[in-house]
């Protein structure tokens, strides 16, 4: 597969998201696909992973995804990005527990990492700082 073919399997559920489907990535990942994502403590497969996004979609259903850098290596597909949106249904967190909406909008830098094999994505880290979406909606003391 060619670098293109990587970059669009590894922008798949961005473009999924920035349309409100998350379901439109599946067709651009492995069945045995897997995540490594924040506040998971285990890998999760590509249900967990729909499951997961969609916690945070249904939690900012107007935020967007940004691509601020992508870098390509072989099978590997590195994506800088950005996303806003506001706070306006529950977020549940990583033990269950649903926070409320805040009405508040954030914005979170991340990073992407994605393997791709034959076109799919096969295993995905996604890295963002979870602690700062805590803060803009208020949800933190202030440092």
């Amino acid at each position: 597969m060619s670098e293109q073919d990587n970059i669009k399997a590894a922008n798949a559920v961005f473009e999924a998201w920035n349309s409100g489907d998350l379901r439109k990535a599946l067709a651009y990942q492995a069945d045995d696909f897997k995540t490594q994502a924040p506040g998971s403590p285990a890998l999760l497969d590509r249900d967990q992973s729909l499951a997961y996004n969609q916690n945070f979609l249904t939690a900012f259903p107007d935020s967007k995804f940004k691509i601020l850098l992508t870098v390509v290596q072989g099978d590997y597909v590195v994506i800088n990005w950005t996303n806003t949106g506001k706070n306006t249904g529950v977020l549940h967190s990583p033990s269950g527990a649903a926070i409320p909406p805040t009405g508040k909008t954030s914005t979170v830098m991340g990073s992407t990492t994605v393997q791709v094999r034959n076109g799919k994505a096969v295993q995905a880290w996604v890295y963002f700082d979870m602690a700062s979406i805590l803060g803009q909606l208020g949800l933190l003391p202030p440092m």
